[in-house]
């Protein structure tokens, strides 16, 4: 049997000091990479998780604010159908109290008023003059005479005025004809109404929501 020489076993000693560091190196190194590699996925599963509650904080707010203009466009919606209901009553009274006011003494003058409103508005120099059946009778001569003083006064031109007689209008005010049926001015009281509605919203609205009447 051959003899180990010293050389030998020096040799095999370097060797295996040489084997045991390089897998102590490699021991080291793969137990850094472990660590690594649980730490990135810890700071993706942190990253999810953060990115997961912003969304849904986001979606609660998105959610919520939603709610809220869905409540707010309700409530104004409400608002909207009391305020236009308050109004609709409001200009249903006025007609009501124009229309008794017909029975009311004095009524000439609004019938006058009406005359001169819609005389002034044809500007024609002849016009004849219709009314309701109820309201014919009291347009007299006399009230048609302060009439044409009072469209002169305001104009500087002369009208004459006359009454229809037998063909009444079917509802509440009066309509003024020009000579030849050409042109009319129709005062009746829905027209009166029309005209004026959108003046007369502004006016209850006014009184109503702002005033606190």
């Amino acid at each position: 049997m051959e003899t180990e020489r010293p050389e030998d076993r020096d040799l095999l000693s370097s060797i295996e000091r040489e084997a045991a560091e390089t897998a102590r190196q490699i021991a080291q190194e793969a137990a850094v990479y472990a660590r690594d590699r649980v730490e990135t996925a810890r700071a993706q599963a942190r990253e999810t998780i953060r990115k997961a509650e912003e969304s849904a904080e986001i979606q609660a707010r998105t959610v919520l604010r939603n709610a809220e203009v869905r409540a707010a466009v309700e409530a104004r919606k409400a608002f909207l159908r009391g305020r236009d209901g308050l109004i609709r009553e409001t200009l249903e009274e006025a007609r009501r109290l124009v229309a008794e006011a017909a029975d009311a003494p004095g009524y000439e003058d609004v019938l006058f008023g009406w005359i001169v409103e819609a005389a002034v508005g044809l500007s024609e120099p002849e016009a004849r003059v219709n009314a309701s059946r109820e309201e014919l009778p009291r347009i007299t001569e006399d009230l048609l005479h302060r009439a044409e003083q009072a469209v002169l006064e305001f104009t500087g031109k002369p009208v004459g005025l006359s009454k229809v007689e037998g063909d009444p209008l079917p509802a509440q005010g009066v309509v003024l004809t020009a000579e030849g049926g050409r042109l009319a001015f129709n005062n009746q009281v829905s027209v009166r109404f029309l005209r004026a509605q959108s003046e007369l919203r502004k006016h209850i609205y006014a009184v109503l929501f702002e005033e606190g009447v």
